[in-house]
């Protein structure tokens, strides 16, 4: 999420953001897709299937990151129940 705040309004490629973070660019697009799809813009570029992603414009990272703890903590109350 970092990466993306410091894009500071521009896009970046699922690779470039994967390189920044150190990791796998696959791994990057499953994260974004399962969590962070709501806060995200993303653009295909379909002749080379190339997806471009920036943060939503007026997006806090910091309730980004309260959102992501209390999923965390959801999903932990959800196996201790089970």
């Amino acid at each position: 999420m970092r990466c993306l705040k410091q894009a500071e309004e521009g896009w970046l490629w699922i690779r470039e953001i994967a390189r920044r973070c150190n990791l796998h660019h696959k791994t990057v697009s499953r994260l974004i897709n399962k969590h962070l799809l709501m806060f995200v813009d993303i653009q295909k570029f379909e002749p080379f299937n190339v997806m471009m992603v920036r943060l939503k414009p007026g997006t806090d990272i910091y309730g980004i990151f309260k959102f992501l703890d209390i999923m965390e903590r959801l999903g932990k109350n959800k196996a201790e129940k089970s």
